[in-house]
């Protein structure tokens, strides 16, 4: 480790996914979604997330880093305002830390995530799962939806998706099927995602623009990130640390920067989404 510092002051820097963007793509409606993941010790974490959906692509990601990335964008926020919320994602102890773009590139998916000091860049065919699809209905935030099942990444998933909402997209990875995915969940009853709110766009879809990001193969990300999750403090090599900064918050909390990149730790431990 080449420095230690300690610094009192906000951080002038969003350390979201999406914080810095080149290209942009228009954005006809959002979804939000709570996701829920209970542990093995039966607790549940419940997470806020958001789908934006544009006529080519959609983009998955937190709504903290959503609504940082929103103020960032109006031309009339206050300095106050947009570091209210740099500090409100950055104190959010349950951040989905996966950035998901369908269809882009065309064809693909583009999943952006972290596993400090480093972010993250894998693709993977657009759609990975190969959907059964059932009669039976149900009905969610008013859309009366059909059931499809499928596996993905060592799990069996169940999906309701919305007919009458004509796009192929949903949370995360779930897409492929004739209507907006507005649940899912594994047969486990682990990993759920259930929408919330169905609503007008208002924010165009970024592509992230992340310096030094790392790309890699999704198979090899997947085994290093859970292997990570399982002790962060103890899977981060030394070697790898050029500098960490601790930020005191001003509710006298702290946050940790390992080479400007923030390290979280989940306060009730982590589930993963994916086994393999």
């Amino acid at each position: 480790m080449k420095h230690f510092f300690i610094l009192c002051a906000s951080l002038g820097l969003s350390l979201s996914l999406s914080a810095q963007q080149n290209n942009t793509f228009p954005t006809d409606y959002e979804c939000l979604y709570e996701y829920k993941v209970t542990n093995s010790k039966s607790i549940t974490d419940t997470y806020t997330t958001i789908l934006q959906i544009g006529r080519d692509c959609s983009c998955f990601m937190d709504y903290t880093a959503f609504q940082s990335d929103s103020v960032n964008a109006t031309s009339h926020a206050s300095d106050e305002d947009i570091k209210k919320y740099q500090m409100q994602e950055m104190k959010n102890s349950l951040f989905f830390d996966q950035t998901v773009l369908q269809n882009h590139p065309q064809g693909e998916m583009s999943v952006y995530s972290v596993i400090p000091p480093d972010y993250y860049m894998y693709k993977e065919k657009l759609r990975p799962i190969q959907w059964n699809l059932s009669n039976e209905t149900d009905t969610i935030c008013g859309y009366v939806c059909k059931k499809a099942t499928g596996e993905y990444g060592g799990r069996k998933w169940v999906v309701w998706y919305a007919p009458e909402i004509p796009t192929t997209y949903g949370p995360w990875k779930f897409c492929g099927l004739p209507g907006l995915v507005m649940r899912a969940y594994d047969t486990e009853n682990i990993h759920r995602f259930e929408a919330i709110t169905f609503r007008k766009g208002t924010l165009s879809i970024a592509v992230p623009d992340i310096p030094h990001m790392v790309t890699v193969e999704r198979d090899k990300f997947v085994k290093s990130k859970n292997k990570y999750e399982e002790d962060p403090m103890k899977n981060i090599p030394l070697e790898s640390i050029s500098d960490m900064t601790v930020q005191k918050n001003e509710d006298g909390k702290s946050s940790i920067l390992i080479n400007g990149v923030q390290l979280r730790i989940r306060p009730n431990g982590y589930t993963p989404l994916e086994l393999e």
